[in-house]
C-alpha cells in the first residue's frame, strides 16, 4: 500500500484526471447556467422562447406603422446593402414610440421614420415577411420576397398564387404566422401565447393604427381607412442569419447545442473530480522512501506565511487571467468557455499546490502547531501561567470578573461614542465574546470542582489506589486534584505498611506459639508423670501444682494466640447455618452457673421474642460468648447481678450482657478491644488480654458486631447478628476473606 502511496506514476495519473474533470466540469456548469439563464429546461425550440415573441410583436407593430405611412403616400428606395452582415445601425433610429396615436406634423421627421420602417421591413432575404391587403381600396403591401409570388388584386394567374391560397399556404407550410381580420377583428396565429405577447390589448392597438383609428393634432377627429387583411410569418429554418431573428435564433441554437451537450458530462466530472479528489488528497505527502508523511520546503514556512503566499499568488494569477481573457476577448473574439478552460489551466496549477500544501500540514499536525498564533498563544499562556502561578482563588476569580467588565465597558463606548462605522454589530460581539469568556471560566472551574468531588468520593469510600484524572484540569483545580492525588498515594502507603505489620505480627505470633505449643505439650506430660510418683515431700508436691497450673494457663495463652492469628489472618474455616440464638445463650448460661455461684454474681435473663434465628457457625458464636461470659465471671464485682437481655432491633439479633466492673475501668472501649489488654492493669487476673479481640473477630467474619460500651463502672457486651425470618436447612462453609474486604 505505501507503494502505491508513493509512485509517482499513479499520482502523475491522478493528477491529470483530476484537471481534466474540473476542466470539463467548470466549462460544462457554466453552459448549463447560461443556458438557465435565459430560458427553462423546457424549451427546445427557438420559437418557443420570450425572446422571439417580444420581437416577432415589434415586427407586427411595426408593420402596422409601416403600413399606416404608406397609406398616407410615402414612399422610399433605401435598400438593404447585402455585402454588410451588421444591422444593429438600422435600429438606431426607432425613437418615436409606435404606440403614441398623435400624428407628427413634422414632414422631415415623418420621412425619416417611414426611410426607418422601410429599411428594416423590406431587407433582401429577410427572415420575417408580412402581407397586407387594404380591403376597401385593393392596395397591397408586402415583403421583397413575396413581390412576384401574390397578386395584389384577386385576379386569376397561372404562376401567381391569390390571396387564399397564400393564406392557406401560410397556415400549412410554416411555423410561426400571424393572420389578422380587422373587419372581424379576429386573428389566428400558431406562435406560443405562454409569454402573453400576443394577447387581446397589443394586437387590438395594431388593427386599430393600421385603420387609421388616430387623434389629429390639428382638429382631435378619428379617421377610418377601412378594414385590412394582415398576415405576418417567419421563413422556416431561418435562413438569413444577418437580420434580427436569424441572429437571435443562431445564438440561442449555440447555447442550446452546449446545454444538451453537457447534461452528462458534468455529473461524470463531479464524480470522477471528487473521486480523484480524494485520492490526491488521501496520496499527499507519501513517497517510496518512507512510510511517514513528508514535508516538502514550502511546507516548513509558518503557516500564516504560506497562507499569505498562496492567497497572494492565486490572487496575482487572477487578475493576469482577467487581462489576457480581456485582450483574447477583444482582439480574437473568443467564446467565453474558452476563455474559462485557460483562466482554469492557468489557475489549477497553483491552486492545487497551495492546497496540497495544506493538506501535509494537517496529516503532519503542523498546521497550528507551526503557526505564529500557536506561538503567540503558548507565550501569551506561558506569561499568564507565570503571572498568575502560586495566586489565590480569589485572586483569580477577581482577574476574570475584571477582564469580563473591561470588555463589556470597551463595548459600550463603542456603541456609545459610535468609534466604528459598525457599532451595534462590534458592541454585540464584544459583548457576546464577553459573556462567553465569562461562562467558560466558570464552567471550567465548576466542572474540574465536580470532577474532584466525585472522585474524592471514591477515596472516601476505600479506594485507596483510586487516582483524580488530572490531565484535562486547569488551574486552580489542577494543583488540588495534585495534592489529593499525593494525599491519596501516602495513605494508601501507611495504610498498606500497616496492613503489612499486622500481618507480620500475626504470622510470628502463630509461628512462636507453634514452637512454643510442642515443648509445652512435652512439659505438661512431665508433670502428669510427677504427679503420678506420689512424691512424699509436700514442698516438692506443692511446687508440683504451681508449675502444673501455670504450664496449663500458658497453653491456654497459647491456643487463644492460635486462634487469634487464624481470626485475622483469613485462613479460618467457618461453617454458617440456621441456629437458634436464644437456645445458644441459654446453653452457655447453663455451663457457667456454677461459675457465677461461686463469684457470688446472679445472672438476669430477658428475653422478648422467643426462638430467634440467626446464620452462623455454632463453634465461633459460642465461642464469643463464652468469652463474654467468662470476662463477667473473672472482672465483675461479687455480689452484684449481671443483666443478660435478648432481642431484636431492626434486621438484627441482639444479645446484651451487663455486669459492675470489680476494679475501676480507666481505659477506653476501643482500647479494651486491643490485643493483649486487660482491664485489669495490674494483671493479677486470670486471662490473656485476647478474649475480646477474638470475640470481635470472629463476629466480623459472621457479617455480625460486637461492641463494648463503658459508662463509669457498667459494663456492657453486645453482640449483633442479622436475624433470619424462619428457620432453614442451608448451610454455608466460608472464610474471612470470603466474607471480610
Amino acid at each position: 500500500m505505501n507503494r502505491i502511496k508513493g509512485s509517482m506514476y499513479i499520482k502523475i495519473l491522478i493528477h491529470i484526471v483530476l484537471f481534466l474533470s474540473g476542466l470539463t466540469l467548470t466549462i460544462g456548469t457554466y453552459h448549463i447556467f447560461k443556458y438557465l439563464d435565459s430560458y427553462t429546461t423546457n424549451t427546445s425550440d427557438f420559437k418557443e422562447t420570450s425572446e422571439f415573441q417580444n420581437k416577432y410583436l415589434k415586427y407586427v407593430e411595426r408593420v402596422a406603422v409601416y403600413v399606416d405611412y404608406r397609406e398616407k403616400g410615402y414612399s422610399g428606395s433605401i435598400g438593404f446593402d447585402p455585402s454588410s452582415t451588421d444591422i444593429s445601425s438600422l435600429f438606431e433610429k426607432e425613437v418615436v414610440n409606435p404606440k403614441s396615436k398623435k400624428k407628427n406634423t413634422n414632414n422631415k421627421s415623418e420621412q425619416e421614420q417611414f426611410d426607418y420602417y422601410n429599411a428594416i421591413l423590406n431587407q433582401t432575404n429577410s427572415n420575417f415577411l408580412y402581407y397586407v391587403k387594404n380591403v376597401k381600396t385593393g392596395a397591397v403591401y408586402t415583403s421583397a420576397a413575396l413581390e412576384n409570388k401574390v397578386y395584389k388584386t384577386n385576379e386569376e394567374g397561372k404562376d401567381k398564387m391569390t390571396q387564399k391560397e397564400y393564406l392557406e399556404h401560410v397556415k400549412k407550410t410554416n411555423n410561426a404566422y400571424l393572420i389578422i381580420n380587422t373587419e372581424t377583428e379576429k386573428y389566428a396565429t400558431n406562435v406560443n401565447r405562454n409569454y402573453q405577447s400576443l394577447n387581446d390589448e397589443n394586437l387590438t392597438w395594431v388593427m386599430d393604427y393600421i385603420r387609421g383609428v388616430v387623434i389629429n393634432s390639428e382638429d382631435e377627429t378619428e379617421t377610418n381607412r377601412g378594414e385590412y387583411i394582415i398576415c405576418t410569418t417567419i421563413v422556416n429554418n431561418f435562413p438569413n442569419k444577418a437580420d434580427e431573428f436569424g441572429t437571435m435564433y443562431h445564438h440561442f441554437n449555440t447555447l442550446y447545442r452546449n446545454y444538451t451537450n453537457s447534461l452528462h458530462p458534468v455529473p461524470i466530472s463531479f464524480a470522477l473530480l471528487l473521486v480523484f479528489f480524494i485520492l490526491i488528497v488521501f496520496f499527499a505527502g507519501h513517497s517510496n522512501k518512507s512510510d511517514q508523511v513528508t514535508l516538502i520546503g514550502f511546507d516548513r514556512v509558518r503557516t500564516e506565511t504560506g497562507l499569505l503566499l498562496i492567497v497572494s499568488g492565486i490572487t496575482l494569477l487572477y487578475f493576469l487571467d482577467i487581462k489576457l481573457c480581456r485582450y483574447l476577448l477583444h482582439d480574437f473574439g473568443l467564446d467565453y468557455s474558452i476563455l474559462l478552460g485557460i483562466g482554469y489551466t492557468i489557475l489549477y496549477p497553483f491552486s492545487l499546490f497551495g492546497f496540497l500544501s495544506l493538506v501535509r500540514r494537517f496529516k503532519k499536525n503542523v498546521f497550528f502547531t507551526n503557526s505564529y498564533l500557536n506561538l503567540f498563544g503558548m507565550k501569551l499562556r506561558y506569561f499568564i501561567r507565570e503571572f498568575i502561578a502560586g495566586r489565590s482563588i480569589t485572586f483569580r476569580f477577581a482577574a476574570l470578573i475584571l477582564f469580563f467588565i473591561t470588555l463589556e465597558v470597551t463595548g459600550f463606548i463603542i456603541y456609545r461614542y459610535k468609534l466604528t462605522p459598525w457599532p451595534v454589530p462590534l458592541f454585540l460581539t464584544v459583548s457576546i465574546f464577553g459573556y462567553l469568556f465569562l461562562f467558560y471560566g466558570l464552567m471550567k472551574q465548576v466542572i474540574d470542582f465536580k470532577i474532584i468531588s466525585r472522585e474524592t468520593k471514591k477515596l472516601a469510600d476505600g479506594n485507596l489506589k483510586h487516582k483524580i484524572p488530572v490531565d484535562k484540569m486547569h488551574e486552580p483545580s489542577l494543583s488540588l486534584a495534585i495534592d489529593i492525588n499525593n494525599i491519596s498515594e501516602g495513605f494508601s502507603a501507611a495504610v498498606e505498611e500497616k496492613v503489612k505489620s499486622e500481618r507480620l505480627k500475626t504470622e510470628l505470633i502463630a509461628n512462636v506459639s507453634h514452637d512454643i505449643k510442642t515443648p509445652l505439650t512435652s512439659i505438661i506430660n512431665y508433670v502428669d508423670l510427677l504427679k503420678k510418683e506420689n512424691l512424699q515431700n509436700e514442698t516438692a508436691a506443692g511446687y508440683l501444682e504451681v508449675l502444673s497450673g501455670k504450664t496449663w494457663r500458658l497453653k491456654t495463652l497459647i491456643e487463644d494466640l492460635v486462634e487469634a492469628s487464624k481470626a485475622s489472618s483469613g485462613v479460618l474455616v467457618l461453617n454458617l447455618e440456621c441456629l437458634n440464638f436464644v437456645e445458644l445463650v441459654r446453653q452457655s448460661l447453663g455451663e457457667f452457673e456454677d461459675k457465677f455461684s461461686d463469684h457470688n454474681i446472679e445472672p438476669v435473663l430477658t428475653v422478648t421474642q422467643e426462638p430467634i434465628y440467626i446464620m452462623a457457625d455454632g463453634r465461633s458464636t459460642y465461642r464469643i460468648i463464652e468469652n463474654i461470659f467468662s470476662n463477667v465471671v473473672k472482672y465483675a464485682l461479687s455480689g452484684t447481678r449481671a443483666y443478660i437481655n435478648i432481642f431484636t432491633e431492626d434486621d438484627m439479633a441482639v444479645v446484651s450482657v451487663k455486669n459492675i466492673s470489680a476494679a475501676k475501668l480507666n481505659i477506653s472501649s476501643e482500647e479494651l478491644m486491643e490485643r493483649f489488654v486487660r482491664g485489669d492493669s495490674s494483671r493479677n487476673t486470670e486471662g490473656s488480654g485476647l478474649g475480646l479481640s477474638i470475640s470481635k473477630s470472629l463476629a466480623a467474619i459472621q457479617e455480625g458486631t460486637f461492641d463494648i460500651e463503658l459508662d463509669g463502672d457498667l459494663f456492657n457486651a453486645v453482640l449483633r447478628f442479622k436475624k433470619q425470618d424462619r428457620y432453614t436447612s442451608e448451610t454455608r462453609i466460608t472464610k474471612e476473606s470470603d466474607i471480610l474486604p
